[in-house]
């Protein structure tokens, strides 16, 4: 077990390694021929350093002009951040303490996502009166780690991204670490598509990063000792839909990129983030302007939400 656990850290470090030496950059990796994307994520229009109860914010959802809503990893509560008074002006409880990944408002109600696929809506959450919580079984589970939710207005769904075992059933357990899966919940029949909306192929996203032949021996190794999360060249931390264009952002933060894919499944570009700016980014939404947020987790201070307004 102990030499098992020395190789996993020392491919990790090779593997960091790597990385880091290819950043410094907020770079193009791969841009479909006429796509241009759209926003400039090395220089945000404006940052909100989070108080320290949000020091872990693993989700975000516009509310309105002033307002982010945000949950945080550990704790069953809805934060609602004033952007102009740069505070936290209300805090709704709604659960026990556990790995809470993902918010998205939709009408009166949010919905929060759990690492195990469970979702929790929370109806009327701005009313002063008694927190009224439904919640839901997927069908996904802590194996799957889900971390992204984003709301489809036009399919009146939710959108689930996976950080790790990208299929429900196992039984194609020999493809699972070729794949991160994107998954479909029916807001009307309040179920899980079992087939994935989206299928996200790593070997794709290892072939534009240009990773060289140690770093990819040890993302093979990595996937080897731990099939529950298997690839780590690009793991969904975060996932939103641009309202203009109905095309996916998906963040990872293990991989450090922004890919972006049309509803159809056509992937139109991948960023390299720069760990300088975006340390450990864990949320992202947009304005119905389009203007996108992007919230990092305080890896070793506060956390922090980034402003970034399209290119003109």
């Amino acid at each position: 077990m102990q030499l098992k656990q020395t190789t996993v850290l020392f491919i990790f470090l090779l593997f960091s390694s790597t990385v880091f030496s290819q950043e410094g950059k907020n770079d193009m990796l791969f841009e479909q021929a006429g796509y241009h994307f759209p926003y400039q994520l090395t220089r945000p229009a404006k940052d909100w350093k989070l108080p320290k109860k949000l020091v872990e914010i693993s989700g975000l959802s516009y509310v309105d002009k002033h307002r982010i809503a945000c949950v945080q990893d550990e704790k069953g509560s809805i934060y609602v951040f004033n952007v102009k008074k740069e505070e936290v002006e209300t805090k709704i409880d709604f659960g026990n303490h556990g790995d809470y990944e993902g918010i998205e408002i939709v009408g009166n109600d949010a919905w929060v996502l759990k690492s195990n696929g469970t979702l929790y809506q929370v109806k009327d959450y701005l009313k002063d009166k008694n927190t009224v919580v439904k919640k839901y079984k997927t069908g996904l589970s802590a194996k799957n780690n889900a971390e992204g939710l984003a709301y489809d207005a036009i399919d009146r769904s939710l959108l689930i991204a996976c950080k790790g075992y990208p299929f429900v059933n196992e039984e194609d357990e020999k493809n699972a670490k070729s794949f991160k899966a994107i998954y479909r919940f029916d807001l009307k029949s309040g179920e899980l598509d079992t087939k994935p909306f989206l299928l996200i192929k790593l070997d794709s996203i290892k072939q534009y990063k240009h990773y060289n032949v140690m770093t990819l021996l040890g993302i093979e190794l990595l996937a080897f000792f731990d099939t529950s999360e298997g690839d780590v060249s690009f793991q969904p931390s975060a996932i939103a839909i641009q309202p203009f264009t109905g095309n996916l952002y998906i963040l990872a933060s293990v991989g450090k990129s922004l890919a972006v894919f049309s509803k159809q499944g056509k992937m139109l570009s991948l960023v390299r983030l720069n760990s300088k700016i975006h340390a450990q980014p864990e949320g992202i939404c947009f304005s119905p302007d389009g203007t996108l947020y992007i919230a990092n987790e305080g890896k070793d201070g506060k956390g922090i939400i980034l402003k970034f307004e399209q290119n003109r």
